[in-house]
């Protein structure tokens, strides 16, 4: 989950929330258990009994550094670069703990953008990496660095993936549960108000041509009651088409190239993320086809046309082309009218959409943002 951050200050404070908890105990242990290793052929370890003082100090630094790497990462990151430093121009050898500048670095990556990470990290690695340059082992020390710092932006990554798949998911059940509600009213108003309706004008009917002779003012009411019941009827069959939901794509299009005459030949081609339209999406799609294949039929000599949706990992691409050349007498290829709504579609889903001539003919290229 990531945290909407305000004020002048928020560009340095995490996003996303760290776990806690043992873990911490768990980085205590671990700083506890490292001071004990020895590094170097001079078999120094981490100790508050000898060494000078900046040394002293410099192990409760990276103490403290490994055990609030997750509750303070910038600090401990910062505070821990400093120890190391300190202990460089004292002259003493340095200690595994001195690595204290390295794990914050995947709690940082985890929990900031990778742009914040770096700007906060970039000051105290090079501190630590340009006091260390001379010491043995400082390609260790890269590698420990760098290799802390992906595997952060690494979790981050995974993290934001698979809350993108939880949030498709979700928005996907969502739309299904629309679409089902809405199939549900417009089954109940079909089975109820259409049938009630439907009896009231056969009967208004049935009276009617009943009382050939009868009052004048009866039989318009009579007729009145057909008409109003009629046009209700209509009203109903708007309504109950705007409840049905939009069948997918892949159905829409091969319905629309079914309908084309026999000599135009048409092939389609749709990747496999097209059943993951939004309904708006594939509504405004189907539209923007329909219109290039009648503006195919009405203004242009072409024997085949292409349908073509691919998906790229940032946009969607819909592409619909044909091998004609103006009919005579037609200097467009498509209305402004037609044109002008196919663009407005696009421009409602933040798209963009190109048409006009190519080498072998004529091309509409619709490219919608893509998730």
């Amino acid at each position: 989950m990531v945290r909407r951050l305000r004020g002048a200050d928020a560009w340095w404070r995490p996003d996303r929330p760290v776990a806690r908890g043992w873990w911490v105990a768990l980085d205590g242990v671990v700083a506890w258990a490292s001071a004990g290793i020895a590094v170097g052929g001079a078999g120094w370890t981490a100790s508050l009994d000898h060494g000078a003082v900046a040394s002293r100090v410099a192990v409760v630094v990276w103490f403290a550094a490994l055990v609030g790497r997750r509750i303070v990462p910038v600090g401990a990151l910062w505070a821990g670069a400093a120890a190391t430093v300190a202990v460089v121009l004292a002259g003493d050898p340095v200690t595994n703990l001195s690595l204290a500048s390295a794990l914050p670095l995947v709690v940082l990556g985890r929990s900031r953008p990778p742009a914040v990470a770096a700007a906060l990290a970039a000051v105290p690695v090079a501190a630590v990496l340009a006091a260390l340059s001379t010491r043995p082992g400082f390609v260790l020390v890269c590698v420990v660095h760098a290799a802390s710092a992906a595997v952060g932006v690494a979790t981050r990554l995974r993290l934001e993936r698979a809350e993108q798949r939880r949030r498709a998911a979700a928005e996907l059940r969502a739309e299904r549960l629309i679409a089902d509600e809405r199939a549900r009213m417009a089954r109940e108003l079909h089975d109820a108000v259409g049938h009630a309706v439907t009896v009231m004008v056969t009967h208004a009917g049935a009276a009617r041509l009943c009382l050939p002779g009868g009052p004048p003012e009866v039989r318009v009411a009579l007729e009145r009651i057909e008409r109003v019941g009629r046009d209700a009827m209509t009203d109903l069959d708007r309504v109950l088409g705007l409840l049905r939901p939009v069948p997918p794509l892949v159905h829409a299009l091969r319905a629309l190239l079914a309908d084309l005459p026999p000599r135009l030949s048409r092939t389609l081609e749709l990747d496999d993320e097209a059943d993951r339209l939004t309904e708006p999406q594939t509504e405004a799609l189907r539209r923007i086809v329909q219109e290039s294949l009648t503006n195919t039929l009405r203004h242009s000599t072409a024997t085949a046309t292409t349908v073509r949706l691919a998906a790229a990992p940032d946009a969607l691409r819909l592409t619909v082309a044909d091998n004609g050349s103006p009919t005579p007498g037609s200097s467009h290829r498509t209305s402004h009218r037609g044109l002008a709504s196919m663009r407005r579609r696009a421009a409602a889903l933040g798209g963009t959409l190109t048409a006009g001539p190519v080498a072998d003919g004529w091309r509409v290229e619709v490219e919608l943002p893509w998730q």
